[in-house]
């Protein structure tokens, strides 16, 4: 598998094209240009790739700490994990017609 620092970087050179000079593992969303809604699929595009459930980046975290966490939640075992709808906001949606 592709290291995830490797994996991102090139995503975000290839999608959303921040030259590659600029992906350094201390850069931030914010110095590097990218909007919330490039986060999200970024984030998407990730989790795709990763199966795993990785939600927003925190606030002002380098692309280096991004993919240290990244890596951390697939060690962890949580690859595929998805989070479960509430067994009552299933039932109570009734049945399917």
């Amino acid at each position: 598998m592709e290291p995830v620092y490797d994996l991102m970087t090139r995503l975000l050179s290839e999608y959303f094209g921040v030259p590659e000079e600029q992906l350094t593992p201390d850069a931030t969303f914010e110095r590097l240009d990218i909007d919330s809604l490039a986060q999200v699929e970024l984030v998407t595009l990730l989790e795709d790739r990763l199966k795993v459930t990785l939600g927003e980046p925190p606030a002002g975290a380098t692309l280096g700490e991004i993919a240290a966490r990244i890596e951390r939640l697939v060690a962890a075992g949580t690859v595929g994990a998805q989070p479960q709808a509430p067994a009552d906001a299933v039932a109570s949606a009734g049945p399917a017609r």
